[in-house]
């Protein structure tokens, strides 16, 4: 019945391997196009029709034509023409050159394992994995409403043992957002440091009105044998007097991360957020930034910093390196901290430019407001802990299904505009050896330094 489109699908396919167009407009079309497709979606929205397989061949031939359009390389867009519900994935990566090029060199293991629940269907569509972490793509069908109105709570991935990877959404949901089809809902999530197992399990939270549908899909996948790619770096960088030592960059197949080594002479403390700004530069101008908010200590007592990449660059081979740092976030070591009076209610240390107000204690609960600048991110503003006078330490616990220390206290954000308020119990006196004063270690604060730092990583 569909001979004459298939053969014109062919066809369109073939046309891609003839077209060549400079890669910069790649992300530029892409963008445009999608950016065009939102407001069209706002502006009008469709009927909902039933599918037919008429509607399959329509969809295929203006998805080569989409690949055609933006001009993507021969490889990838032949794996998108041959690997089914691919065309669900394009979206997801055509901004990544990581996950475009794992694509390209067979990376993506193709799943399309579904569930389906009260007319919502989640589909597992695929993975790309590498020897330290995954990528998953789902999607999530409806029939008889809107897939905008459905909401993300959480997503968790487990072993037959345990859970390798568990992200809740504690005081708020995730609203999904559909694609042009007003019934289906594209998505994907990195999960780092996941141990190779056969009997793994994905499940996905949505919230329907006040109820919230539970989905668990079973899957396997096949062991990424390919090993990371090192470059050895030592060397020494400095800003505003702090010291620094690139370490080295290990590279793999869906991440690339940057390890960085803090002088332990340093005055200034490293905070949340510190190498936001970082970049790497190869020898075409081509740039891998910092995935933004992801830095992280893989020791907290140690000095050395991971710091991921928004991209990876396994299947490149760049000539030359360099890395430029930026502004990184830091505050003076003696003044990162503020000391509290529990009984006078009083601050009695705390940064000279303090950001700190409204301090009070009642019904021994602790409230103070944070006043923040709308370009900062609320969602550092928080403490972790507390140390009383008998250098006791307390966790602060926000919630959430993580469990807690046994030596923790309830703790609460309330945000608005321009401002966070801090509230956090006090322990009990009696049961807990508490005694005031208390201090809280700021790893938080409007403090950055910076210089023009370049730091040649390949030459």
């Amino acid at each position: 019945m569909f001979e004459e489109e298939e053969r014109k699908l062919e066809q369109r396919r073939k046309s891609i391997e003839q077209i060549e167009v400079p890669k910069d407009k790649l992300h530029s079309a892409v963008q445009n196009g999608f950016e065009k497709a939102k407001k069209e979606q706002l502006l009008k929205r469709t009927k909902l029709r039933k599918r037919s397989s008429w509607s399959i061949v329509i969809a295929a031939i203006l998805l080569v034509s989409f690949i055609t359009s933006i001009s993507v390389s021969p490889a990838f867009a032949n794996k998108i023409a041959s690997i089914p519900g691919m065309e669900r994935i394009v979206g997801l990566i055509y901004h990544d050159r990581g996950l475009t090029a794992a694509v390209e060199n067979d990376f993506y293991q193709p799943l399309n394992l579904s569930q389906e629940k009260n007319g919502i269907t989640v589909t597992l569509d695929g993975v790309i994995a590498d020897k330290k972490g995954m990528v998953i793509f789902y999607s999530v069908r409806t029939e008889d409403m809107d897939v905008g109105s459905l909401e993300l709570t959480y997503q968790r991935l487990r072993s037959k043992m345990n859970f390798l990877y568990s992200y809740e959404f504690i005081t708020s949901t995730f609203p999904l957002t559909p694609n042009t089809d007003e019934k289906v809902f594209s998505g994907s999530e990195y999960i780092e440091k996941i141990v190779h197992d056969k009997d793994l399990s994905w499940a996905i939270g949505l919230k329907n009105g006040e109820k919230i549908e539970h989905f668990n899909i079973p899957f396997a996948y096949e062991k990424t044998e390919v090993d990371s790619k090192n470059f050895i770096v030592d060397k020494e960088f400095e800003i505003e007097g702090q010291r620094f030592k690139v370490k080295e960059l290990i590279v793999d197949p869906i991440r690339t991360v940057v390890q960085i080594e803090e002088n332990p002479n340093n005055t200034k403390k490293l905070l949340a957020r510190p190498f936001d700004e970082l970049e790497l530069v190869d020898e075409k101008g081509r740039k891998w930034s910092a995935l933004p908010g992801n830095a992280y200590k893989p020791i907290p007592t140690s000095n050395i910093w991971v710091v991921p990449l928004k991209e990876s660059f396994y299947f490149y081979e760049p000539q030359k390196l360099s890395l430029s740092v930026g502004k990184v976030s830091a505050m003076d070591k003696e003044e990162a901290h503020i000391l509290i009076d529990t009984e006078s209610e009083k601050f009695i240390d705390q940064p000279s430019q303090s950001i700190f107000s409204n301090l009070q204690v009642k019904d021994n609960t602790v409230s103070l407001s944070v006043k923040i600048d709308k370009e900062y991110d609320t969602n550092m503003v928080r403490f972790i802990k507390f140390i009383d006078a008998n250098e006791k330490e307390f966790y602060i616990h926000y919630g959430g299904r993580t469990p807690p220390p046994s030596n923790y206290v309830k703790g609460s954000r309330m945000i608005s505009p321009g401002e966070v308020k801090i509230e956090f119990e006090l322990p009990n006196k009696a049961l807990s050896n508490f005694a005031s004063p208390i201090r809280l270690e700021l790893d938080f604060y409007p403090s950055w330094i910076e210089e023009d730092v370049k730091v040649d990583i390949k030459q």
